[in-house]
């Protein structure tokens, strides 16, 4: 055979085993529970690739002791939606109307945990999973408080999610509580 001839089949065998690795990489199976890509905790499963992602992953901590989930301003900011995964879209609409800051969106969206950049804030049905599927099961190490969500209910509130006892509640955004950033893959 040939230096070229060998060269080519080399070349080609190389391109198939690599993607290989890669397919099976991406095929990478997490359950509730597991450590994420990043590093958190994978609270979510929708069960298939559907809309860019299957999992969603909590950061594996709390990002600052307590915050407001405003900047000052008391607008609406249009982020109402609750769904699971909402808390994206959410997020950019509260940092589109408030801008800079030291506030809950603000600063899931700035998180680089786990080198990633696509960090939020979670909606209210987000959070409640989380505390279903990872702190009711002593994962994740949460704090037995309140965090809020991106989900507003008003110019003046917000919901959020109490860890100490499932209750979801509205509250006043100039309240100072915890943040938990999340992301989804």
């Amino acid at each position: 055979m040939s230096k070229r001839l060998t060269f080519a089949l080399l070349l080609f065998i190389a391109v198939i085993l690599h993607s290989s690795y890669q397919t099976r990489a991406q095929e990478i199976l997490y359950k509730l529970g597991d450590r994420g890509p990043a590093g958190g905790w994978i609270f979510y499963d929708k069960g298939e690739m559907i809309g860019g992602w299957r999992y969603m992953e909590a950061a594996p901590e709390d990002h600052v002791s307590k915050v407001t989930w405003h900047n000052g301003n008391f607008i609406e900011t249009g982020a109402i939606v609750s769904a699971m995964g909402t808390g994206r879209s959410n997020t950019e609409k509260i940092i589109k109307a408030l801008g800079d800051g030291n506030y809950a969106a603000k600063i899931c969206s700035d998180y680089r945990g786990g080198g990633k950049s696509d960090w939020f804030l979670p909606s209210k049905i987000d959070l409640l999973t989380m505390y279903m599927n990872l702190h009711k099961k002593g994962i994740g190490r949460f704090a037995g408080s309140i965090y809020w969500s991106s989900t507003e209910h008003s110019a003046k509130f917000a919901w959020l999610q109490n860890f100490g006892n499932s209750e979801q509640i509205i509250y006043n955004k100039n309240y100072y509580e915890l943040v938990r950033a999340i992301r989804s893959f």
